[in-house]
């Protein structure tokens, strides 16, 4: 490995054609492949600031990821990342200039689905909730052989990002339900339509809601404020009940 294989010790092996589903492996980002189309911006953003910072202290990073594992299917010599998208592309945004092909994380592997046609294969993924085929504006569901080859091709859904920050503050209760902050980013996506900023020229809540000060962090701006705060209130609302993770107090 390279002297920058900063996070990733030697007494970790790389993943076997035959790994033991229990064991911790290391593999490169460059050989997962996303397993979804989407993922939401001000996510990776903070994330991917919160490892630059863990990169320049020693072991911090290292500790990190070792916590947080990645979930991978094996298919031949392929592995397919099946959670911890927002966390690999927040890795492979702060590093990949620095690090290049030599970024690396854990995995562990959910089980190997070599020995499976290719129906059955992605069959079996749908029916453990690996995988979710709907695109960044909400529509699908689309082929799975349609989807993104690198954790830096997937696209950025605006309200999958309005979504977590409604999380972020309370909105929602963080919950095993598979997908939820999509479902409540297509909640939101049919009842939060900006129009005033559509007729400014900026078309999604990415282009308007935030920015990275001359410090690097990354902060709402005013216009930001108003949108999540008019998601936080429907989040309360009766609307919303029935989604994962629903407080009901409105």
């Amino acid at each position: 490995m390279s002297k920058h294989d900063f996070s990733i010790p030697d007494d970790f092996d790389w993943c076997p054609d035959k790994p033991n589903p229990m064991q911790i492996y290391k593999l490169l980002v460059n050989d997962l492949s996303p397993t979804q189309f989407a993922t939401g911006k001000t996510e990776v953003m903070y994330k991917s600031q919160r490892m630059k910072k863990k990169f320049t202290g020693k072991g911090k990073l290292h500790d990190y990821l070792l916590l947080r594992p990645v979930p991978v299917v094996k298919r031949g010599e392929q592995f397919y990342l099946v959670d911890h998208h927002h966390m690999v592309r927040a890795l492979y945004e702060a590093l990949h200039e620095q690090l290049g092909d030599d970024l690396c994380v854990y995995v562990k592997v959910m089980f190997d689905g070599s020995s499976l046609t290719e129906s059955h294969f992605w069959k079996a993924m749908f029916d453990h909730n690996y995988v979710y085929l709907f695109g960044a504006d909400g529509g699908g569901p689309k082929p799975a052989l349609d989807l993104p080859k690198h954790i830096r091709d997937i696209d950025f859904d605006p309200y999958r990002s309005l979504a977590w920050l409604v999380r972020d503050r309370h909105g929602y209760m963080k919950n095993n339900t598979p997908f939820s902050e999509f479902k409540w980013a297509n909640f939101f996506r049919t009842r939060i339509m900006p129009l005033q900023d559509l007729k400014a020229g900026r078309s999604t809540f990415h282009d308007f809601a935030f920015e990275v000060n001359k410090k690097g962090k990354f902060e709402l701006t005013d216009e930001g404020e108003d949108v999540v705060d008019e998601a936080l209130f429907l989040a309360i609302s009766p609307e919303a009940a029935g989604l994962p993770g629903y407080l009901g107090r409105g």
